[in-house]
């Protein structure tokens, strides 16, 4: 959320510094999140984790580069449906918290899907969504902290 306040016109080295620990930060939510998925279903674990890399490494990618935001965004939905899914059917999170991430996978994918035929700005909508991230983020860290 900090990578935020730091705009890359205005400070792009600190920028992008906070964008790389932010999405960093995010692998080892990953490896906790796959042996948890992996005790319910391989399946969902496997795809989760898939999702979750590249969540990772094209959310960095278009961070850097403007193009490829549609495709971070439709893999963070991708991700999301995925892991919000696997916890409204299993339990193995609180299923309050994988209605409210399924919500968010329909929301990345619908900003996805629609902001080339509607001429959304694609900027703008990464901003949004890198903050519902940060903010998903830390109620994921509070859900895992309760649960452990």
């Amino acid at each position: 959320m900090a990578g935020v306040a730091f705009a890359p016109g205005f400070y792009p080295s600190w920028y992008f510094v906070l964008v790389a620990i932010g999405y960093g930060l995010l692998l080892p939510v990953l490896a906790v999140l796959q042996v948890r998925h992996a005790t319910v279903r391989q399946s969902g674990a496997v795809l989760g984790t898939a999702a979750g890399m590249a969540t990772i490494t094209v959310g960095l990618a278009a961070s850097a580069n403007s193009d490829l935001i549609v495709a971070a965004l439709f893999v963070r939905g991708i991700w999301w449906w995925t892991i919000g899914k696997l916890w409204l059917e299993t339990g193995v999170m609180p299923r309050l918290f994988g209605t409210l991430t399924i919500a968010l996978a329909v929301v990345a994918l619908g900003a996805a899907l629609a902001s080339a035929p509607m001429g959304m700005q694609t900027a703008t909508l990464w901003i949004a969504e890198r903050l519902i991230l940060g903010f998903w983020t830390i109620a994921l860290a509070f859900a895992l902290w309760r649960s452990a």
